[in-house]
């Protein structure tokens, strides 16, 4: 695999997982319009706090590292790892950029 194909891939997974960050915030920021909280809810919140936590946690696994297991399998380790680094590289970078913007909006 070329080093450009790597970087692309990479890239690909990182906004799908910046994709999938951004859904998640999103219902998150709407969960209260979404249901209405009457009484004692504590322990319908936690169950479904955890469980979009797992699940999250098992989407966003299968997104940065489903393709680097199979190159592994198939002997091409370095390459899987080169994937998964560039991978974590873009998602620095897109954080870095997410956090300039907030900065700057911020303080205007």
């Amino acid at each position: 695999m070329k080093v450009k194909s790597i970087i692309l891939k990479g890239l690909y997974q990182s906004l799908g997982l910046a994709a999938y960050y951004i859904i998640v915030l999103l219902i998150m920021n709407n969960i209260s319009r979404l249901f209405v909280s009457s009484g004692n809810m504590e322990i319908i919140q936690g169950f479904m706090f955890l469980t979009i936590f797992i699940v999250s946690a098992l989407i966003t696994g299968s997104i940065a590292l489903v393709h680097p297991i199979f190159l592994a399998f198939r002997g091409r380790i370095k390459e899987g790892v080169f994937i998964v680094l560039s991978t974590v590289a873009w998602s620095i970078i897109f954080f870095i950029i997410a956090l300039s913007i907030f900065i700057i909006i911020s303080n205007s």
